[in-house]
């Protein structure tokens, strides 16, 4: 997945009351301004990005 897809399925989250819509509003508001935490979220939020397209495939049960 190219970065900018990627970067566009974790902002389609935004609006979801869940730990990745959290996670999305946070990232995006560089919450703290703290770039650990920054590169905390974007690899959580990668997790959940690598999840939902192994769903999407048919690789893991949903």
């Amino acid at each position: 997945m190219a970065a900018e897809e990627m970067l566009k399925v974790i902002m389609s989250w935004e609006r979801e009351n869940s730990h990745r819509g959290r996670l999305a509003r946070a990232f995006k508001s560089n919450q703290d301004n703290d770039a650990v935490a920054q590169a905390h979220r974007l690899a959580l939020l990668g997790i959940h990005a690598e999840k939902q397209a192994k769903r999407k495939a048919g690789l893991v049960a949903a």
